[in-house]
């Protein structure tokens, strides 16, 4: 194994990621990313499509990820989250919402990577255009991605998957019994007695 990071020539651990300590510290800290997460509901049904990039870059080159990327020093997360949409995917966003911090050491391959994901809205028809270090970015039917978990980057689909069973334990059914299918696992829930 290397003792330096072949990328920026500093530190590794015992995995062989970066662990870059600041001058002033004898602390090593996790670096700290932004994903943004956003959906677009079907006009016709009750359907959503969700917005993903493909990864032109390792770690996991051409799997499906959210815009996303590193926040720069003295930079707020949620404008990173922001400014890391519009470069991935030429899109203003509005209106972030925190969905979850997501700091499992082992999500990212190259270091510890903690991953703070905000909802966010985008206009109505607004489509996107790839840039930065995505190869492509689209809308895809969510429904559909829930059947492949194994097209996403990184922890991405686990942060999907808790978002719709929050969005599930929170929203009003019309029905006595609300049945979700994510990826095979049915989730019921029975609607709240007023």
């Amino acid at each position: 194994m290397e003792k330096n990071c072949p990328t920026c020539k500093g530190p590794v651990d015992s995995e062989g990621k970066s662990v870059v300590a600041p001058k002033a510290s004898k602390f090593y800290n996790p670096s700290l990313a932004t994903d943004a997460l956003v959906l677009r509901k079907h006009k016709a049904d009750d359907f959503h499509d969700i917005l993903l990039v493909t990864r032109k870059n390792d770690p996991f080159k051409g799997a499906l990820a959210f815009p996303g990327g590193f926040v720069n020093y003295g930079e707020d997360p949620l404008v990173g989250c922001l400014r890391e949409l519009e470069e991935e995917c030429s899109l203003q966003g509005k209106n972030p919402e925190l969905v979850t911090v997501a700091g499992n050491p082992k999500r990212d391959p190259r270091k510890h990577v903690v991953a703070i994901c905000y909802k966010v809205e985008v206009g109505e028809n607004d489509q996107p255009k790839a840039g930065d270090d995505a190869a492509t970015a689209a809308f895809y039917p969510l429904n559909e991605l829930f059947k492949k978990p194994e097209k996403f980057a990184f922890d991405h689909y686990d942060t999907i998957e808790k978002y719709m069973v929050c969005l599930l334990y929170t929203s009003d059914a019309a029905d006595d019994l609300l049945c979700v299918d994510l990826g095979g696992r049915r989730i019921i829930k029975k609607k709240k007695k007023t």
